[in-house]
């Protein structure tokens, strides 16, 4: 089965219990709205793989973004739909589908590269060109397994890791801050970035 595929079935059996699950493992996402928040009080934001709208509902409590999601579940965005304002534009597309007609101040991925971890390189180049000049990505995901048990498990829902994401974002971007945080004692770790999309 194509990657995309199998997203999809995984995501269209999780979407009813997605919310309540997710808490108890994808750390970090309420200090990433804050470092947003903190940079990023208005322009344009495009959150890459938005899900349930978990994140997006929160940064329009919190900033004044123009905010975009796009994900390639439709089960998800169902959900999302339900719970935020009119006003953020929702697309149901896949990262290297999406063309539009105007790049953005900031973009955000929230544990998505570690879906298709075989495509960072060539998923990072996409997320760049939508980046404006000295905009800004944010990204929150896992960075390193803790044991073996758990690296079964991860990989048993078709998630891999590793620290190679985490150095191929400081090298295509300027990095303003970085923070590796370990999950329950060590089990795994996670990390949050921001880096500015500095052009030659």
């Amino acid at each position: 089965m194509e990657k995309k595929e199998s997203i999809i079935k995984y995501y269209k059996k999780q979407s009813g219990f997605y919310d309540i699950t997710r808490p108890a493992f994808l750390f970090g996402r309420g200090e990433i709205v804050r470092w947003i928040s903190d940079a990023n009080t208005s322009g344009t934001l495009l959150e890459i793989g938005c899900g349930t709208g978990h994140i997006l509902k929160s940064l329009a409590r919190n900033t004044d973004c123009d905010l975009t999601g796009i994900d390639l579940s439709p089960d998800m965005l169902d959900i999302a739909r339900q719970k935020l304002p009119n006003e953020i534009k929702i697309y149901q597309t896949d990262l290297s589908e999406y063309n539009p007609n105007e790049k953005f101040d900031a973009v955000l991925l929230s544990y998505v590269f570690t879906l298709d971890f075989a495509k960072n390189e060539e998923h990072l180049k996409k997320v760049k060109q939508l980046i404006k000049p000295n905009g800004r990505i944010y990204v929150l995901d896992f960075h390193r397994y803790g044991s073996t048990f758990y690296k079964r498990y991860m990989n048993w829902h078709g998630i891999e890791m590793g620290e190679e994401l985490l150095q191929s974002l400081e090298k295509e971007f300027v990095t303003e801050r970085k923070s590796i945080r370990k999950a329950y004692g060590g089990v795994w770790e996670y990390f949050i970035y921001e880096g500015i999309n500095v052009r030659d």
